[in-house]
């Protein structure tokens, strides 16, 4: 017999709530992203984690290394045997590395203590209806202290990662340098290598 656990959502009082603010006093993380685009670019996108389409502004999401962020990239399309990405798709995906010229106020939701503090469980954060992550990345977002972004775990590699809101002049606080193209990188490569996946 099966059982189920409730869904946590944000309690209807979470704004008048002490938010738990961890300090991050250097960014520096990395994003794969299409050539399209500039690597700091906040978006609002309807498949994304945290970005709830009533959002004030849109979030731009990092991670640590080079293969969170290839599995949070395309993750969904090679969980399966014979797992293939599309090349256009690979060949049009750059890394980048973003820096912050000043320190960043974070709501923490790696840490135990601020998940208690805030009434979630790692369930919620990770659930597939997006709509529940996506309510608790509103909640974060709009709460009076007015917090930078979230600390938040993989679901793939189980490493850190950023999601930083769009705030006025948060654009021009924050640096990108070019890395390289995914074909042109050595570890991109073996990641396809590694993990058995063909591009068509």
């Amino acid at each position: 017999m099966s059982g189920s656990r409730p869904i946590r959502l944000p309690a209807r009082d979470f704004s008048g709530r002490a938010l738990p603010v961890a300090t991050l006093r250097r960014l520096e993380s990395l994003r794969v992203h299409s050539t399209a685009f500039p690597a700091v670019a906040f978006r609002k996108i309807e498949a994304h984690r945290f970005s709830h389409p009533d959002a004030p502004g849109g979030l731009l999401y990092l991670a640590c290394d080079l293969e969170t962020c290839l599995w949070e990239c395309f993750g969904d399309s090679i969980l399966d045997p014979g797992a293939i990405i599309a090349r256009a798709a690979w060949e049009n995906r750059r890394l980048s590395r973003v820096r912050s010229g000043t320190s960043l106020r974070l709501c923490d939701l790696t840490e135990l203590a601020t998940r208690r503090a805030l009434g979630v469980d790692q369930s919620a954060l990770k659930h597939t209806d997006l709509a529940v992550p996506q309510a608790w990345g509103l909640a974060i977002q709009t709460h009076p202290d007015q917090v930078d972004g979230i600390r938040y775990l993989s679901r793939f590699t189980s490493r850190p990662c950023l999601a930083i809101f769009e705030r006025p002049g948060r654009v021009s606080d924050l640096a990108e340098s070019a890395l390289g193209l995914l074909p042109d990188l050595d570890e991109a490569e073996e990641f396809l290598a590694e993990n058995f996946i063909a591009l068509a």
